[in-house]
């Protein structure tokens, strides 16, 4: 009977123990996630000690919890040195995780009613007029890259920047919505040039060198609220499209989403937008 050193727990019973399968201890190996203590020079089998079965535990459950393999690497090596740092990790998965369950309650809303196909593409629009947008200081931020994901990179690092400790100590204020713009033509399948703007009054202190102060320019806009998930923008952009044409309307720069809640604050349901067109005065 072939016996085995208590210190060293082949992989088949280490997967057994831990609940991981041997695919995914191989791809925590590669990762250094999870490193074998011992690997057989001839067959290639892979050992673990008994003190590897805690750390793959916490792998286990991170995972499950829908963390990124990287984002599970900087919890382990941070959790005990860093609690910070692990709860804005923390933090950012109860968002993701509210997101999408909103998302699916959406999903749930639309299956269940008596038409989902008229409700999937019901758009409530309010407020569809032309008003003049006086300039506006702002705090900017360009990235370039897929809209939904660069999107809220942006938007998080330009507000840690406005509410950063010294700018609120010099009454630093926002005086109006985060908003978002698509720069340029130059966009594809893989995104394009997006630009976040936050208004802001006193004294701004930028320790970003990607963040700049600068005046949004007055517009003449054809501007509407939109109320729903941000999934469904493009219906409310289509509205305005056709407003432009049957009115005879000129449409002159990009268009700007302004975001006047926060959806981490309200249902799916009920997030505002306001969209706004430039157009051109002589019209």
């Amino acid at each position: 009977m072939m016996t085995m050193p208590v210190d060293r727990i082949p992989i088949g019973r280490f997967s057994e123990v831990t609940r991981l399968s041997k695919k995914a201890l191989y791809c925590y190996e590669k990762k250094g996630l999870l490193v074998p203590v011992e690997r057989d020079l001839c067959t290639g089998y892979r050992y673990y000690t008994p003190q590897q079965i805690e750390r793959g535990i916490w792998i286990g459950s991170l995972t499950n919890l829908g963390f990124s393999l990287d984002d599970t690497a900087m919890i382990l090596d941070a959790r005990d040195r860093d609690s910070a740092s692990v709860e804005a990790l923390m933090k950012g998965r109860l968002h993701e995780t509210r997101d999408e369950i909103s998302r699916l309650t959406r999903v749930e809303r639309i299956l269940s009613s008596d038409d989902p196909l008229k409700e999937l593409f019901t758009v409530e629009l309010e407020n569809l007029t032309i008003k003049e947008i006086p300039p506006i200081r702002a705090m900017t931020i360009r990235g370039e890259g897929p809209y939904g994901e660069v999107l809220a990179s942006l938007i998080e690092q330009i507000c840690r920047e406005a509410f950063s400790p010294e700018n609120l100590q010099n009454n630093v204020k926002a005086t109006g919505p985060v908003s978002s713009v698509y720069i340029g033509e130059n966009c594809d399948e893989t995104g394009g040039l997006v630009e976040v703007a936050l208004p802001v009054s006193g004294n701004v202190t930028i320790t970003t060198p990607a963040i700049t102060i600068r005046t949004l320019p007055a517009v003449t806009a054809v501007t509407v609220i939109y109320r729903g998930p941000y999934g469904n923008l493009g219906m409310a952009h289509q509205k305005v499209f056709e407003y432009l044409q049957e009115n005879h309307l000129t449409w002159t720069g990009p268009a700007r989403e302004l975001y006047l809640n926060d959806p981490a604050d309200v249902p799916e349901k009920d997030l505002l937008t306001e969209i706004q067109y430039p157009i051109s005065k002589e019209t």
